[in-house]
């Protein structure tokens, strides 16, 4: 059934504060894909290649306040499942599947309080390469993000989502402590509207990642996992100011604290601020 102007302006509204939390979900790796995923006997003998890498399990926690004065409570399970091929490339499937619980207002939820659904689950293939250059690796993905079961506030349901990426990795190890950089960026784009004159997510994201060594167990990082967006429905920007600190306590185990705020007073931003840390478990 063909929905009328209104109420398409006010889902439209609804889905703009939904989906700011399913684009803000990046995480770069702090270092390249093959000391990531690299196991110890693949690093140390290329013929232990061709095989799974290890498996990274990160347990994402998100406090976001919203524009209009509402907040959202997120867990976020991500689990990337590397495969190491005999020349060095990597191939990983990385899966994300948020539950949001928020007192932000839609139609999935119209009451007061709070309410919990699950957000916009995604899928994405990743291939990295072996060294290119000195340093240097290249990486590219393909992301499929799926609807949520319920909508707005939770997350969009009513357009698939497909978002190509490219960016690379380059690594200074001595330059101060160490810097890693490692700028991407993605192209989220909406399909398969569920009704006539549906307005289809179009969206880019810049993510500048910077990881800053500090000593053998303690890195900070620029722009890790909330990117810089833009609008290209509303023709604007969202630029925040994105770190996170992160302690590797031993190789199975790394905790990681931070966020993400708004600049000054800028036209269409996507959220007030962002709380958001995490537990990674590496298997």
């Amino acid at each position: 059934m063909k929905a009328s102007f209104p109420q398409r302006l006010a889902v439209g509204g609804a889905m703009l504060l939904a989906a700011a939390s399913a684009l803000a979900a990046e995480d770069l790796l702090d270092e390249s894909a093959q000391q990531e995923y690299f196991t110890p006997e693949q690093k140390a003998d290329p013929k232990a290649r061709g095989a799974l890498g290890v498996i990274r399990f990160d347990n994402w926690g998100y406090l976001q306040k919203n524009v209009n004065g509402s907040h959202q409570w997120q867990y976020r399970p991500r689990i990337f499942v590397p495969w190491v091929f005999g020349n060095g490339w990597i191939a990983s499937l990385r899966t994300d599947v948020p539950m949001n619980f928020t007192n932000n207002r839609g139609p999935a939820h119209t009451g007061g309080g709070y309410s919990g659904g699950i957000g916009n689950p995604f899928f994405e293939a990743i291939l990295d390469t072996a060294e290119v250059a000195p340093s240097l690796t290249l990486r590219t993905s393909l992301r499929l993000v799926l609807k949520s079961p319920k909508g707005p506030p939770f997350g969009v349901d009513n357009q698939y989502q497909i978002a190509p990426g490219v960016g690379l990795t380059y690594r200074m190890p001595q330059t101060l402590n160490g810097i890693t950089f490692s700028p991407f960026v993605r192209w989220v784009r909406g399909f398969n509207g569920e009704f006539q004159g549906v307005q289809l997510v179009s969206t880019l994201q810049v993510i500048p990642a910077t990881t800053f060594r500090i000593d053998d167990r303690w890195s900070f990082a620029l722009y890790p996992e909330n990117p810089i967006l833009y609008n290209h429905n509303t023709s604007k920007w969202f630029v925040p100011l994105d770190f996170l600190v992160i302690h590797r306590l031993n190789p199975s185990l790394e905790f990681a604290l931070g966020g993400a705020s708004k600049i000054g007073s800028p036209s269409a931003p996507a959220y007030d601020y962002v709380i958001n840390g995490r537990v990674t478990l590496f298997f």
